[in-house]
Formats: structure tokens, C-alpha cells, sequence
């Protein structure tokens, strides 16, 4: 049995302590894939579960995913000038330098301001200024909605077992998205009716 894990830092190896794939693949005595990646949108996590579930389905016809989901505020982009790594081509996290933000409370409190994508890498700098301007939620979670629904019809295809969840906040959970509106609804009770994705 292989036990593949995706998700952000909340699930990424090599943090100094177990996380919840170690505890699944011990219990199991399964052999553990653990692919999280800090600073992961889900996107990311979504589109590499893809890619290496495909791979390790010609391997293993036992395998159960265990998808992490991310803030849904994140956000990556196609940046060339950076390395490829792994198996994703040039997509990297659009995100402030860590090195200029004071991770204490009050220093998160004092740089959630109109300009923290003064604090990205000048080549994303524009870019990323104009994504937050025109950010919202809904959008967001329509699209993440979608992702969620088709990755669970590739994964009932190819016989993977799975379980999705939020790492970071009740799954799905904004306020600000109206999850009664007909553009969202229907996808939210696929959502709602899968009992493989953790839910209120």
C-alpha cells in the first residue's frame, strides 16, 4: 500500500515532527509519499496530485491520497527565471519575502496593507499587485470547487482512494462566498454529497 500525501507547509515533511501522513502511513505500515510543498495555493497541490497519482498508479493498484487544501488567497504564477524543480515545470507561489515580514502577531497585523506585494520579487511585483486588486473569493472558490469535483471523477476512475480536506479552516469556509447562488450551489452539493472531502 502507498500512502501519498499533498498539501502546504501544514502537511510538508522534514518540519522536525511527524505530521498527519507519518501517523496514516504507520498505521497502515504503507509506504509514504509525502509531496507537500510550503507556500502551496491549491492549484498546485490539486494539478501535482494529478500528475503524480498518474505515475503511481502504473506502480501500485493500492494507493490512497490524503489532499491537503491551502488558503485560498494563494496564488502562483509561470516564472521562468526560477529553476525548474520536481516534476511542475516553472509554477512558483506568488508571495511576500519572508525575510520582510515580522512573523509575530502584530507584525502580520501591520503588513496586511494595500501595498504587500511591495514585499514580492520585483518580476511579480505588477502582477501580483493587480491579482489582489481584483481577488475575490467567490471566484476563487468556484474554481477550487471545480478542480476538487473533476480530481475526485479522475480518482474514482483509476480506483484511488482519497480523502480532501482544509489544513487551514473549515472546508469549504468563507463568508464572503454565497454558497447559495446557482454558479456555486451545485457545485457545493457535489462538494457536500462526496463523503471523501471532509466538510461541515
Amino acid at each position: 500500500m502507498i500512502v501519498y500525501s499533498n498539501s502546504c507547509s501544514f502537511g510538508a515533511a522534514e518540519q522536525g515532527h511527524d505530521v498527519y501522513s507519518d501517523y496514516v502511513a504507520k498505521k497502515f505500515s504503507a509506504i509514504l509519499i509525502n509531496k507537500g510543498k510550503h507556500s502551496s495555493c491549491n492549484r498546485r497541490i490539486i494539478r501535482s496530485s494529478l500528475r503524480d497519482l498518474s505515475a503511481l498508479n502504473n506502480r501500485s493498484d493500492d494507493v490512497v491520497a490524503l489532499i491537503g487544501l491551502s488558503f485560498i488567497s494563494r496564488t502562483e504564477l509561470w516564472q521562468p527565471w526560477i529553476d525548474a524543480v520536481d516534476n511542475d515545470g516553472h509554477f512558483f507561489p506568488l508571495k511576500p519575502d519572508d525575510k520582510k515580514i515580522n512573523w509575530s502577531v502584530s507584525g502580520l497585523i501591520d503588513t496586511i496593507v494595500p501595498n504587500i506585494h511591495d514585499y514580492t520579487d520585483s518580476r511579480v511585483k505588477d502582477y501580483y499587485k493587480n491579482w489582489l486588486l481584483h481577488y475575490h473569493p467567490e471566484a476563487v472558490m468556484t474554481d477550487l470547487l471545480i478542480d476538487i469535483i473533476m480530481f475526485c471523477g479522475w480518482a474514482n476512475n483509476n480506483n484511488i482512494k482519497y480523502c480532501i480536506f482544509s489544513n487551514v479552516d473549515v472546508f469549504p469556509g468563507d463568508d464572503k462566498v454565497g454558497y447559495t447562488s446557482p454558479f456555486i450551489q451545485s457545485l457545493q452539493q457535489q462538494i457536500l454529497n462526496n463523503k471523501n472531502i471532509i466538510n461541515p
